[in-house]
């Protein structure tokens, strides 16, 4: 069974590559930390189906997993991972407005997504509030590459707006399998990597045939850090 303890431990993990990506921009450790962590994410999440919510504790992330899938019985979900403080959570649609969805969790923390792409938080703090993407959801989604402006802006301590403007280049990568809840199917890993002068970051998405996101690892500001997304049902 993976514990939380193991999961904060495979959080810390993350939270050393995010590191990585904001100084020196990710190497073949950074990559094999990620992948350990996403490994540890799938685990656990496959551990979670069948499990008898009373077996063990509530703090058990098992356990809420498990919880989430009978109540949304059918329903699209997602966990969701935050890296620096190792919190996590089950998130479902909140709402729907033309290509972006906002999923949310039962602590009511949110997240936009336009088709692959984190695009806002809300009840994180120092949220992102807004990313003009320059077309780079689109191309991701279609497996492409390509290079854009995004435009990131994020509301900080003192409710003041500031802006942050990168130039992206995503390029399609190997492909993977992915097994996540009822979820199994071939991916294309697409890297978008954003630079301002000294700045750097890599955002990576597992895209299924249809355009899908199927788990993504997503910076979510320097506050914040990174985001692991990861469907559970579609």
């Amino acid at each position: 069974m993976l514990t939380a303890a193991r999961l904060r431990k495979a959080v810390l993990g993350l939270l050393l590559v995010s590191g990585m990506a904001l100084s020196a921009c990710g190497n073949d450790v950074a990559t094999d930390r990620t992948k350990a962590t996403l490994d540890e994410v799938g685990t656990l999440i496959k551990s979670a189906f069948g499990r008898n919510a009373s077996a063990t504790g509530p703090g058990d992330p098992n356990v809420m997993i498990a919880n989430a899938l009978r109540e949304f019985e059918g329903a699209p979900l997602m966990f969701v991972l935050r890296e620096k403080t190792g919190a996590y959570g089950m998130a479902s649609i909140y709402g729907q407005n033309a290509r972006v969805t906002t999923w949310v969790t039962r602590d009511v923390v949110s997240m936009s997504l336009d088709r692959p792409m984190l695009t806002a938080t809300r009840g994180f703090g120092n949220d992102l509030m807004s990313v003009e993407d320059g077309g780079a959801a689109g191309l991701i989604a279609a497996r492409q590459a390509g290079t854009v402006q995004k435009t990131y802006r994020f509301l900080d301590g003192q409710d003041r707006t500031s802006r942050l403007i990168l130039s992206c280049s995503i390029v399609p990568g190997e492909t993977q399998t992915v097994e996540s809840g009822v979820i199994s199917t071939s991916t294309r890993v697409m890297r978008e990597t954003c630079r301002k002068d000294a700045f750097k970051f890599t955002n990576t998405y597992w895209i299924d045939a249809q355009g899908r996101m199927v788990q993504s690892v997503q910076w979510a500001g320097v506050e914040n850090g990174q985001l692991v997304l990861r469907r559970v049902r579609w």
